[in-house]
């Protein structure tokens, strides 16, 4: 999944967001115009997180880069990209589940990959 087509992630991201909406459908609508924002960007992030594993996954955390005569370890770029984005991504969905009130349930499922 390295590389997906436009379409093909608009596709995927347009999923993700109906699933939160469908988790955020009870909620007043104050709430969820506050919340629809970050259910985007989160469907967003979602998506492309796992797009950055896959490559990850095939190309690895590191690879041997030659400067000259010299060779070195650096880190994978997706890696990098990666570790800010999950960070990022946590922060959104603890605010996103905060909106919800404690009875609300569970947010929407996730297969191994972080892809449903």
């Amino acid at each position: 999944m390295a590389k997906l087509s436009r379409p093909k992630q608009n596709e995927m991201i347009e999923f993700e967001i109906q699933k939160w909406n469908k988790v955020f459908a009870k909620l007043s609508e104050e709430k969820k115009e506050a919340a629809s924002d970050l259910i985007r960007r989160v469907a967003f992030m979602t998506i492309t997180l796992g797009i950055l594993e896959e490559d990850i996954k095939i190309k690895g955390p590191t690879y041997k880069m030659k400067n000259g005569q010299q060779e070195m370890f650096v880190e994978n770029p997706s890696q990098k990209s990666y570790n800010t984005m999950i960070n990022r991504y946590t922060v959104a969905c603890d605010k996103l589940i905060s909106l919800l009130p404690k009875d609300a349930g569970d947010p929407p499922k996730r297969d191994a990959s972080g892809l449903t």
